[in-house]
């Protein structure tokens, strides 16, 4: 985990603005290259990246123009990444220094090289020059529709002249689906973005909207073609090679949400069993994971609110994941409110059981842990009514 922190300071310090020193006229020889870095094991490498290369050998030119980039030492950077606010920056890295810290990671780095007239080049490079002045280079970051593939992709239509044609969609796949494919091996990272990421992510992408992730723009443009002016048609890359092999070997994560939330439902099962039998109601650790339930429905409520990312509104999490779990605990501060725990814990009881029952018909994909999880809360929540109408049934028997 220090390397891969100590690669990703290297990584933000070797890349410079380009606009502190002369950029030489490129020759046509020049090539500009779309580079594509496997994924890597941390959640920031989850979905791999992308830069651009500018190679011009006779100008001993061979630079990387990376939109990766982001200060951790920027003022509230976690308030305003969770509010969606991140600002990301483009930077330049040596070649080399670019290969190297990918290949260090375990990284595989495949290189597809752009077939382009000598207009095209220089309109490409002339937009990079701009964007990389200081007072150009950082851009407002969305994970979804503005990152470092989209960046280039955007980069590349805008010089392109002709009409891109991308490959047609044999299968259609939404986004939660695409970003499934890279997540399979980190099952509790899939679990936090099913948690946060609402039924919008369930909308079926387009092609072009696929590509923000790293590896499909790369086999996007590998298959694309150029219809121009006078209706001739070319492939976009000239050549598509792989310059760096797949070192990392993918590990599976056993211990998966899924099998925690079952482990702790049986628990849960077992405890409130064994409460109802003994005329225990457990109520500081109903507290407790009712407030911690609060806690992440607090977190999904800001999201839904305030958020700027993408598809964390409309999020049905909600109903199980909830700020009103903090009742509890409140009954704990303010004494009248005890009498209204019965009902509490009985309306939700029955909203969990609608939730559970109308999953199927709800218009978003839940995380296959939201089913224990879900069942971790009604069977405590249930526990209480049962047990208070145990409890007054046997207080009638004694006093008749």
């Amino acid at each position: 985990m220090q390397k891969r922190i100590l690669l990703l300071i290297i990584i933000c310090l070797s890349a410079c603005p380009i606009g502190i020193y002369a950029f030489p006229q490129i020759t046509d020889s020049a090539k500009v290259s779309i580079l594509y870095c496997s994924p890597g094991e941390e959640i920031y490498e989850l979905f791999g990246h992308t830069g651009l290369r500018v190679c011009d050998s006779s100008k001993n030119i061979d630079i990387v123009f990376n939109y990766g980039l982001f200060d951790f030492n920027q003022k509230d950077f976690i308030m305003r990444f969770v509010r969606g606010k991140t600002d990301y920056q483009v930077g330049v890295n040596m070649y080399n220094d670019f290969i190297y810290m990918y290949e260090s990671r375990g990284s595989g780095i495949n290189e597809c090289v752009l077939d382009l007239s000598p207009e095209e080049k220089k309109e490409i490079i002339d937009y990079l020059l701009w964007n990389i002045k200081p007072e150009n280079c950082v851009y407002r970051y969305n994970f979804i529709f503005n990152n470092c593939a989209t960046k280039i992709r955007d980069i590349i239509e805008q010089s392109v002249h002709g009409k891109i044609i991308y490959p047609s969609i044999t299968e259609s796949i939404s986004f939660r689906e695409a970003i499934m494919q890279y997540t399979k091996n980190a099952a509790w990272s899939q679990f936090g973005f099913d948690i946060c990421l609402g039924m919008g992510m369930d909308r079926m992408a387009t092609e072009r909207e696929l590509m923000f992730l790293p590896e499909n723009l790369n086999l996007t443009y590998a298959e694309s073609t150029v219809v121009d002016s006078t209706y001739n048609v070319k492939n976009i890359v000239s050549s598509n090679e792989q310059i760096i092999p797949i070192l990392r070997e993918e590990g599976k994560q056993w211990f998966t949400p899924t099998l925690c939330g079952y482990i702790l439902l049986a628990l849960i099962i077992a405890l409130s069993v064994f409460g109802y039998i003994n005329h225990k109601s457990f109520k500081v650790f109903d507290i407790t994971i009712f407030t911690i339930n609060g806690l992440f429905g607090c977190v999904i409520l800001f999201l839904i609110l305030f958020s700027q990312h993408p598809f964390t509104n409309d999020n049905y999490n909600i109903i199980w994941l909830n700020p009103l779990a903090f009742f509890p605990l409140l009954t704990l501060i303010f004494k009248s409110l005890k009498k209204f725990k019965v009902i509490y814990y009985g309306f939700v009881s029955i909203v969990l059981t609608f939730f559970l029952v109308s999953m199927p018909l709800i218009p978003q994909f839940f995380n296959d842990a939201v089913v224990p999880f879900t069942l971790i809360y009604l069977v405590r929540s249930a526990s209480h009514p049962l047990y208070w109408g145990y409890h007054r049934n046997t207080k009638k028997g004694q006093n008749n």
